[in-house]
């Protein structure tokens, strides 16, 4: 009898940990797939999940019902920015209807500005700079000429001249303007053409051209517009062809680039005498002369005016260059130099432009805690490299990092803001959107594209129906049914060890 009971609690004793194993395949099985299913199956999101969280360049969304009767925030018009509703984005673009559906989300650079407007029953508001944004096509789509559309706009950053269409009401909403007749590249482009009256409060068709920077801009009311002075820029614009100047006498071979009437001017018109080539004025660089330079001796030495006869030469201010080359030509002898703060040249634009190998510690950028870097496309392939993740050393590619962090498409460029953050005592290498990052030890300087040096969220408390991201139901299916597994191996295992208990008392009677 004792053999018999012995031998069918070994038969239950082998069933069950036959049973175990195949649970424990069972469930392996499932996990796995749940895994795959984080990676690769988009999940439903909520009308409050927005694409801050998100470092896919392009990821499926499916939108759920209802969303068009929702409060969530959305800013833009076309181009969203990165905090606004997904779903609601969608449906205030004509991508789906309130009934949810499938969109597919592309991640773009940081926009200027956003245009507020009321469609498919979804009012967005209008917002200023955001670090980033999201489109529901592949590039950034042309979003229609506001009040407040400037030139730093990304559409004419490789524009020198063209023409742009004015809504009307300008004067009634107008946008900011800085200078007189030659404008800041961040004036609004309409109010600035109705200040130089070039169009009325109706709106219309204006030409735009490009100019140099000035070292400052004069504000003055004209128009029923009142503009404000403004510190140096980079870039200018006007609404004439002709760049403005003085009317100066003819100048001196000794006048340099410091003379006190080209302060503030990026650009003047200057009269040379001739002979300047026998006089002993220092000249230094090639192309591109320090500010310190004759500028009559820089002019026959760029090839610009005879010595024999002088003439008219325009004269464009440039930023400080590392380093200047010293070359004789036209029978003078100009010297090499290293590091100036300030330059001139015979062209409107700096003869070496920005590449992809330009880093945060190029000397443009010297003293600066805060800069814009216009990018060529393509900077991906550069052989520059780059160390770090969202914090960068900076003899990193400022490029080739904007499109490591996600702030850039490869294939377009486009304009960076960078921010100087202090130095780190290592930096991690990651591969993100095709750019792989090395790893670095201490430096004494970094830089990043936020004003904080994060790529986090601006607030710490999330909505309570907003997810984490677009796998979170999938990752937590992975943390909770390893624990689940544990609970029933360990509730298995204790009765599996309560029987042997009451077998071997049985077995002792």
């Amino acid at each position: 009898m004792i053999e018999l009971l012995q031998g069918v609690d070994l038969s239950k004793h082998v069933l069950q940990q036959h049973t175990l194993k195949m649970f424990v395949k069972g469930t392996f099985f499932l996990w796995v797939v749940g895994f795959s299913q984080a990676l690769n199956f988009p999940m439903t999101y909520t009308c409050a999940t927005n694409a801050r969280q998100q470092y896919d360049m392009f990821f499926p969304v499916l939108c759920p019902k209802g969303c068009a009767s929702r409060t969530y925030g959305v800013w833009g018009n076309g181009v969203y920015t990165r905090d606004s509703s997904i779903c609601r984005a969608a449906i205030h673009d004509g991508r789906i209807t309130d009934e949810g559906g499938e969109v597919i989300v592309y991640q773009q650079p940081g926009q200027i500005s956003y245009v507020g407007v009321d469609k498919h029953s979804i009012k967005s508001s209008s917002y200023g700079y955001y670090r980033g944004s999201f489109t529901f096509t592949p590039k950034i789509p042309d979003s229609p000429i506001t009040c407040d559309t400037a030139i730093e706009d990304k559409r004419f950053e490789l524009l020198t001249d063209f023409q742009i269409t004015c809504p009307p009401g300008c004067l009634d909403s107008p946008g900011k303007v800085y200078g007189n007749a030659i404008y800041s590249y961040h004036s609004s482009i309409c109010t600035a053409a109705i200040h130089d009256e070039k169009l009325s409060n109706e709106g219309g068709e204006v030409a735009v051209y490009t100019q140099p920077g000035q070292a400052s801009y004069k504000g003055i009311k004209r128009n029923s517009v009142t503009s404000s002075d403004w510190k140096y820029s980079h870039i200018s614009f006007s609404f004439t062809p002709d760049v403005i100047g003085v009317d100066d006498p003819p100048v001196s071979c000794f006048i340099t680039g410091l003379d006190t009437r080209f302060t503030v001017q990026a650009s003047l018109n200057l009269t040379c005498p001739p002979g300047c080539v026998s006089f002993e004025e220092g000249v230094w660089g090639s192309g591109v002369y320090t500010e310190d330079t004759a500028i009559c001796r820089a002019a026959i030495h760029d090839g610009r005016l005879t010595n024999e006869e002088g003439g008219i030469v325009t004269f464009y201010r440039q930023l400080g260059q590392s380093s200047y080359i010293g070359l004789e030509k036209n029978s003078i002898k100009s010297s090499p130099y290293g590091y100036w703060r300030r330059s001139f040249s015979f062209e409107a634009k700096t003869p070496d432009p920005p590449d992809c190998t330009t880093t945060a510690e190029d000397s443009r950028f010297f003293k600066e805690k805060r800069f814009q870097f216009s990018c060529l496309p393509s900077c991906a392939e550069t052989t520059k490299a780059i160390w770090g993740n969202v914090l960068y050393t900076t003899d990193s590619s400022i490029c080739k990092a904007a499109i490591h962090d996600g702030r850039l498409l490869n294939g377009d460029g486009g304009i960076v803001t960078v921010y100087i953050q202090p130095g780190q005592h290592s930096y991690d290498g990651t591969e993100r959107n095709s750019v792989k990052s090395l790893p670095h030890g201490p430096s004494s300087l970094s830089f990043s594209f936020t004003v904080n040096g994060t790529d986090y969220p601006d607030s710490t408390t999330a909505s309570p129906d907003q997810p984490g991201g677009r796998n979170d139901d999938a990752l937590y299916a992975l943390i909770i049914i390893p624990v689940l597994l544990v609970i029933i191996f360990g509730v298995l295992l204790w009765r599996t060890c309560q029987r042997r208990r009451r077998y071997m008392r049985f077995s002792d009677v």
